[in-house]
């Protein structure tokens, strides 16, 4: 989209990251007037001085940003940055947003996103893809930045983007890290840095790929690649990074091209290889149980491990080169920094008379018996344990 009608006012949801200042500094080169609307403890300091009109909300309200859009007059709307996969257990959404997130059968980024996308256009504006503004930095594909990719990591890197692709249909992650052909590291709740994180250090060298979702909804959640992104990529010892050409955002390119030329790291968009046959979407599984048993078996004809790890709906971690004990503690760990949050959140609910029901536990489940250390590590993270 490189003409915008002459009577555009944009609403920019802001969260936090690079991307909000980017889409604003481009929609000003356009011409455009933007209304921001911050989300509290996400947006960063600058954005109210960018911004034409600005105001704060908290993440979870609905009506809000949408009653302050209407009064500045804007006409299309973006979802910029990023927001905390902790926010879909700790979020305080609204009478509108409660209504809304009762229609769901399944609560994930692209169900919820996607029906904030609906909601705002039925208040009469347009919700535009979040690659708007941003078409020079979407990268065709081809070699980018440090060293040209060799011969044996265009293989890894097929392959690790055929997996991704797999692992985002089943809306678990955006992110895998290959060796050879073996899946090293799964993204799943924990986000692509700490995928990095877990997926790095290696002896060997690791490849990070990062994919959409077949079908994705290009109005949120788009890849993005940055000085972030890099950092992370030196800390763990990971040289080699691929993601999806043109439908990945690469933000800050003379610094990440400095920094991959300065520490060795490939940096390069391909496109991803079409299965023979492309997988369904699961849809709505009624359980966590059933979930996780799903997930499992999925993985498992995937060739990447054995179980999976699931709470209200939402793919906590899955089994993978690191074996079953990894797994469970990594789900542990994640959950353990939420289990306050969750808890405080319910009881501020029955004090305001919206109890709702308690915080779910997590449940695993695997397509082979687990081992007595397994299973006591399950037990004192608080998972419980299905079997299949």
């Amino acid at each position: 989209m490189s003409e915008y009608p002459k009577d555009m006012v944009l609403g920019v949801i802001a969260c936090a990251g690079e991307f909000p200042r980017q889409v604003i500094t481009g929609a000003h080169r356009a011409g455009v007037r933007v209304v921001s609307a911050g989300m509290r403890g996400a947006v960063g300091p600058e954005i109210p001085g960018m911004s034409d009109a600005y105001e704060c909300f908290r993440v979870g309200s609905i009506e809000g940003p949408a009653d302050f859009f209407l009064k500045h007059g804007v006409t299309h709307v973006m979802l910029t940055g990023q927001i905390k996969p902790s926010c879909i257990y700790t979020m305080w959404p609204d009478a509108t947003a409660r209504r809304l997130l009762k229609t769901l059968d399944r609560r994930n980024a692209h169900t919820i996103f996607g029906t904030v996308c609906d909601f705002i256009h039925s208040k009469g504006m347009e919700v535009l893809p979040s690659i708007t503004f941003m078409e020079e930095q979407l990268p065709a594909p081809g070699h980018i930045a440090g060293p040209p990719p060799t011969p044996e990591q265009l293989d890894e890197a097929r392959f690790g983007l055929a997996q991704a692709r797999e692992i985002a249909r089943l809306d678990i992650g955006q992110s895998i890290i290959v060796h050879g052909h073996k899946v090293v590291c799964v993204e799943a709740f924990k986000g692509t840095n700490e995928c990095l994180h877990a997926g790095g250090h290696r002896a060997h060298g690791v490849t990070l790929c990062k994919v959409t979702k077949p079908g994705h909804d290009m109005r949120f959640d788009v890849p993005c690649i940055g000085t972030g992104t890099i950092r992370n990529a030196i800390k763990a010892n990971v040289n080699h990074i691929v993601f999806e050409a043109n439908r990945t955002i690469l933000f800050q390119k003379e610094e990440v091209t400095r920094l991959c030329n300065t520490h060795g790291i490939t940096l390069h968009a391909m496109e991803v290889p079409l299965p023979a046959q492309e997988g369904e979407d699961p849809g709505h599984i009624p359980t966590d149980a059933a979930h996780a048993a799903a997930m499992a078996a999925e993985i498992e004809a995937l060739g990447i491990g054995h179980c999976a790890v699931v709470c209200d709906g939402v793919v906590i971690a899955v089994d993978d080169a690191d074996g079953p004990l990894k797994c469970i503690q990594r789900a542990g760990a994640y959950m353990k920094r939420l289990r306050l949050a969750r808890l405080l959140n319910w009881l501020g609910r029955v004090l305001l008379g919206r109890p709702g029901t308690p915080p779910a536990p997590m449940v695993l489940a695997s397509t082979r018996p687990l081992s007595e250390a397994e299973k006591k590590a399950a037990r004192r993270a608080g998972i419980q344990y299905r079997g299949m």
